[in-house]
């Protein structure tokens, strides 16, 4: 099931999930997960939404649009779905753009096709080996993608 389209007003698990999101890529401060979407988490949406605009370094090939709404774009880029090897998509895509960004051999997937090969795999067990999560634990270097990781990549 798809997360709902939140905004300003809102209230619930979904504004918790999103905040969650956002003090993970510093946006909010900890603690302000309180399920409610008030002036501080909008100003906190819209920032993340800059930051992933037209013409701005994070955009890649899923520009958002800043409105302040969590819609299915926004939602997409602050949450992403779990890849791994087979996997294939816009979700692969964003994977293997995060990676080329950071100009690192070994951290290059290859080409940016969406398709979830070895290259794309080497690629992000190099990753996982340099890099940490949210709370300072390494990562799992298992060349799945899930939450930790994309955290890790600015997603």
């Amino acid at each position: 099931m798809a997360d709902p389209i939140i905004k300003k007003g809102s209230q619930g698990a979904a504004v918790k999930k999103a905040q969650k999101a956002l003090i993970e890529r510093f946006y909010l401060p900890p603690g302000t997960d309180d399920g409610k979407f008030g002036p501080v988490t909008d100003f906190a949406v819209r920032n993340y939404q800059k930051d992933r605009s037209a013409g701005q370094f994070y955009a890649f090939s899923f520009p958002l649009v800043i409105d302040g709404i969590v819609g299915p774009h926004t939602w997409f880029r602050l949450t992403p779905s779990e890849v791994k090897k087979g996997s294939k998509g816009d979700g692969v895509r964003l994977l293997q753009e995060l990676l080329k960004h950071f100009n690192h051999p070994a951290y290059d997937p290859g080409p940016i096709d969406g398709d979830f090969g070895p290259l794309t795999e080497t690629a992000v067990k190099a990753f996982q080996t340099d890099f940490f999560d949210f709370d300072g634990n390494p990562l799992k270097v298992d060349g799945i993608v899930g939450p930790k990781t994309w955290t890790a990549l600015w997603s």
